[in-house]
């Protein structure tokens, strides 16, 4: 669900537009997706039985089509509306041929390929509905869940540049389904992080482990 309005990144009125801002904007965008995604998933249910699988199966075919255009570089009109509202919104002018505005049109598809895959995750039931407060009786000693967390961390990293070598352009949502169900098949680890966990806090070297 694509939405309207922008913040301000900067008062420029330039033909170019730099590294930082494009990641900016694009970071933006993905936050304002993201809160999207909570408000739909808050308020909007697709009920049970075919009505859920319609919805299912429209939903998968979005992420897939966006990460086609992502990947293999389809052009997508709405992402570009987007964009044209974020470059008006922030007075920035960018040439469409130049190399800048590719790579601006690359990092709103992977923003948007990403809140795709989180809104699908959402109706899938791969997130833990737990509020963080009703954890806090069960914490682990802070060093010994420090200990925990990187090794855990390192056998992700491993794992994750096995099969990104292997798959080079397997999307992060992908990516971490994959790895959530190997270390649920290893028996040598005891309650690994789920798929949604492994996503949100485990791979932030992605895509290069």
């Amino acid at each position: 669900m694509l939405q309207k309005g922008w913040s301000t990144v900067g008062h420029f009125n330039t033909m170019t537009i730099s590294e930082e801002q494009i990641v900016i904007l694009a970071q933006e965008y993905l936050s304002k997706l993201q809160r999207a995604n909570e408000v739909e998933f808050a308020t909007r249910k697709p009920g049970v039985g075919q009505d859920y699988y319609d919805f299912m199966d429209g939903l998968e075919s979005q992420c897939s089509h966006l990460a086609d255009d992502f990947r293999i570089g389809y052009q997508n009109k709405e992402v570009e509306a987007d964009i044209e509202k974020a470059l008006k919104s922030a007075n920035i002018k960018v040439d469409r041929n130049s190399n800048e505005y590719k790579l601006l049109v690359s990092k709103f598809l992977f923003a948007a390929t990403e809140a795709c895959y989180e809104r699908l995750s959402m109706y899938k039931g791969d997130f833990d509905y737990k509020l963080e407060t009703t954890k806090l009786a069960a914490e682990e000693p802070l060093i010994k869940k420090q200990a925990k967390t990187l090794a855990i961390q390192e056998e992700i990293n491993k794992i994750a540049k096995e099969i990104m070598d292997t798959y080079p352009t397997t999307p992060k949502y992908n990516l971490a389904e994959e790895i959530a169900d190997l270390l649920e098949k290893d028996k040598m680890h005891l309650n690994p992080p789920k798929f949604e966990t492994i996503r949100k806090n485990y791979l932030s070297k992605y895509p290069n482990f």
